[in-house]
């Protein structure tokens, strides 16, 4: 595995053509630094020379790695937000390889260390922890993870700022040991834990490492439970469906499984191993296509779909290779694999009310519910099911906010999801706008069962087994279940049948097919919907009192 964080490193970097990365520190040399892209980019490249890769980029990145340490000293003075935090210690990482490679005389090396040792903190990174620490936001750990490994490689000890910046986090810890960022969005739940696991990997030991470690303890089980059968990190809120998000998954499980391997729990650490394997396995669809996209869609590259106004190439691009990095750098190949929760399933997991998320797996399939969503990115109900070997954005992977925070183009007709809806006084109610209860769960290796119940006072049963999932909605006498169904990828349309007298929906993409059957009718409202993976045409089917419907894929 660790030579395939180096290839993904690779493939990240390559997605930046030589007279990008020209156009891009010429930018950089007249404006100075303003976010951590661009320092990522230079150590990803020095990474990838100390590994024997690309050596006709010694002298570009030699200049580039110079412009960074000296514009790392003065970024914040012109933009206050400029990211020093996040990318300190890629360059003193970078360096670290640079240096064990001897790919330069110490001259220059010993230049870089002596520009990086005039490093402060205080001065150079934007979050800083109050005295004592309060809650901070996520940034604070960036940092103490950018000191602690300044400190490891011998160029600076500030213990003092260290400490306070990892106190202030342990104010962010729910009950699972889950990281709680405003509005608990899951992409920081993972990568603020990786961030704080590489402070521990890089020796620190101060007052909050025991909190630290029972956060790590918390959160184990629940970091196997929320990967889905397709290897991916849960959806939730921003940042969610970039390519990085599963190689910073991939670093938090290498850190777990050298963590139980140290405790002498190899059932435990191989199924971490496993985790990884598939985080990893979940990149191969995205990092085929010609030109690479940084996020999963097919929209052209320039349009930036489905991304955030912070979610640009330049900068989350690169991050994929950088979480690579950090994957081989905490990884540990000699601990054997064992299957891990996400191929085996036959379970059911709730998060705390924090999260208000519920996962469920068996049989090859995995759902995903949001019981209280975040309205600025997704929408209550059944948000995602995917089926082992099937493009995740077949059936769905997100759902759909009505407006939301990232870039759709036209805003949404309302919120959506796979969720139940009903008339009242002549108005369509939808679950998707209110939230749900866990009302019963059950779970076995063949067999798993959930039952929600949604403010609009309808009920949804759904059982999942190898042969698909069944669902079945109760409630009012005019009541329905939504549909939303791919139809565009942003590069080619997705096929929709409905046939035998309107019992049978059938969505085909890729070689593979989504088959919905129903004892009712499906009809097709007219309306379109765009979450990040794509556009989706919403179908509903609807009964008296009760309406059952089936999804299989293959």
């Amino acid at each position: 595995m660790k030579e395939r964080y180096i290839d993904l490193m690779e493939l990240a970097v390559d997605a930046y053509t030589p007279e990008h990365i020209a156009s891009y520190t010429r930018e950089v040399r007249e404006e100075g630094l303003r976010e951590h892209g661009y320092p990522r980019l230079t150590a990803n490249i020095g990474i990838l020379l100390a590994h024997g890769r690309h050596p006709e980029r010694r002298e570009i990145f030699a200049d580039m790695m110079t412009l960074c340490c000296r514009e790392m000293l003065t970024a914040r003075m012109r933009t206050p937000s400029a990211g020093n935090d996040f990318s300190v210690k890629e360059v003193v990482f970078c360096l670290e390889e640079v240096e064990k490679a001897k790919l330069f005389d110490r001259t220059v090396t010993d230049g870089w260390r002596e520009i990086l040792a005039q490093i402060d903190p205080y001065a150079v990174y934007t979050c800083i922890a109050s005295r004592p620490p309060e809650r901070i936001g996520n940034w604070a750990a960036f940092g103490a993870a950018s000191e602690q490994a300044r400190k490891a490689a011998g160029i600076g000890d500030e213990s003092d700022f260290i400490e306070n910046q990892v106190l202030s986090q342990l104010f962010s810890f729910d009950e699972n040991g889950m990281y709680r960022d405003p509005n608990e969005p899951m992409v920081y739940d993972f990568v603020t834990r990786l961030q704080l696991a590489a402070c521990l990997a890089e020796g620190y030991d101060g007052a909050g490492r025991d909190d630290l470690e029972n956060c790590f303890d918390r959160s184990a089980i629940p970091t196997l439970l929320m990967q889905s059968v397709s290897g991916e990190i849960p959806f939730g809120g921003r940042s969610n469906q970039f390519l990085h998000n599963e190689t910073f998954y991939a670093a938090l499980c290498e850190f777990y499984a050298a963590r139980y391997a140290r405790r002498g729990d190899m059932e435990l650490a191989g199924q971490f191993k496993s985790a990884a394997r598939l985080a990893v396995g979940a990149l191969g669809p995205w990092l085929s296509m010609n030109p690479v996209h940084h996020i999963k869609n097919r929209f052209p590259l320039g349009s930036l779909m489905g991304c955030e106004g912070y979610g640009y190439f330049d900068k989350y691009m690169v991050t994929m290779g950088s979480w690579a990095y950090l994957a081989y750098r905490l990884a540990d190949d000699s601990i054997p694999e064992v299957p891990c929760p996400a191929m085996n399933g036959g379970y059911v997991w709730e998060t705390s009310g924090h999260f208000h998320k519920l996962f469920a797996s068996c049989g090859g399939y995995f759902l995903e519910f949001e019981k209280n969503a975040d309205p600025h990115y997704d929408s209550c109900g059944l948000g995602r099911i995917h089926r082992r070997g099937v493009p995740s954005e077949l059936c769905l992977s997100v759902p759909f906010a009505k407006h939301p925070s990232y870039r759709i183009g036209e805003n949404n007709p309302r919120a959506l999801s796979l969720c139940s809806s009903k008339t009242t006084d002549g108005m369509r109610q939808y679950g998707a706008n209110v939230p749900y209860e866990t009302k019963y769960t059950d779970a076995s290796e063949k067999r798993v069962t959930v039952v929600m119940e949604n403010a609009l006072g309808l009920t949804e049963t759904y059982v999942i087994t190898e042969n698909g999932v069944s669902i079945t909605v109760t409630g009012a006498e005019d009541i329905g279940y939504e549909i939303p169904v791919f139809a565009d990828s942003g590069e080619e349309k997705t096929p929709v049948t409905v046939t035998d007298n309107g019992k049978t929906l059938t969505v085909s993409h890729r070689g593979h097919r989504c088959i919905w059957t129903t004892d009712g009718t499906f009809t097709d409202t007219g309306e379109t919907f765009r979450n990040r993976n794509g556009d989706y045409r919403n179908y509903r089917t609807a009964g008296e009192h009760t309406v059952n419907l089936t999804l299989t894929m293959a």
